[in-house]
């Protein structure tokens, strides 16, 4: 991953705006490797094309109060495309909480399959169609927890792969 400057900034503001709620946040990316048949995580210190990613949010409530309506997000780098199915629902409090994606750099998240309208030509004539968004092009997964309570910690993750 060449330029690694805008998804910084991204996480800086979101620690920054996170810290002055009491929530810590930790985002880390792993390169999944096998060795000896079995997947293990590394430092990913440089990848390239084909290399396959863990990302890692843990998020903890450090306050004395409860949060609620944390959306906890995973932007996905430019230079990778979400692997389908990875980003695994989250149990909290009884609760099942399913990620939400994003395609359009996070402005609007819906449950897959998501679908967006496309212009087409058939039969010599222009039209609108809605289609199913391919996961490879999402950029971004959001889990919203209802609530997170003090000393609460929780992690969610997903895979990428460089492209």
């Amino acid at each position: 991953m060449r330029n690694s400057k805008p998804l910084s900034l991204v996480l800086l503001v979101a620690v920054g705006l996170a810290l002055a709620q009491g929530l810590y946040l930790d985002l880390k990316a792993q390169k999944v490797v096998v060795k000896e048949g079995k997947e293990v995580l590394e430092e990913a210190l440089a990848v390239a094309p084909g290399d396959v990613l863990e990302w890692r949010l843990v998020a903890e409530n450090q306050g004395k109060d409860p949060l609620r309506q944390v959306a906890l997000v995973i932007p996905i780098p430019k230079e990778t495309f979400y692997l389908e199915g990875t980003a695994s629902p989250l149990r909290l409090n009884g609760a099942t909480i399913r990620p939400e994606f994003s395609f359009d750099g996070g402005k609007t998240f819906g449950l897959p399959p998501l679908k967006k309208r496309v212009r087409v030509v058939e039969n010599g004539k222009e039209v609108e169609k809605e289609v199913e968004v391919d996961p490879k092009e999402y950029t971004h997964a959001r889990w919203v927890l209802p609530e997170l309570k003090p000393g609460q910690k929780v992690e969610v993750r997903l895979r990428t792969q460089v492209k």
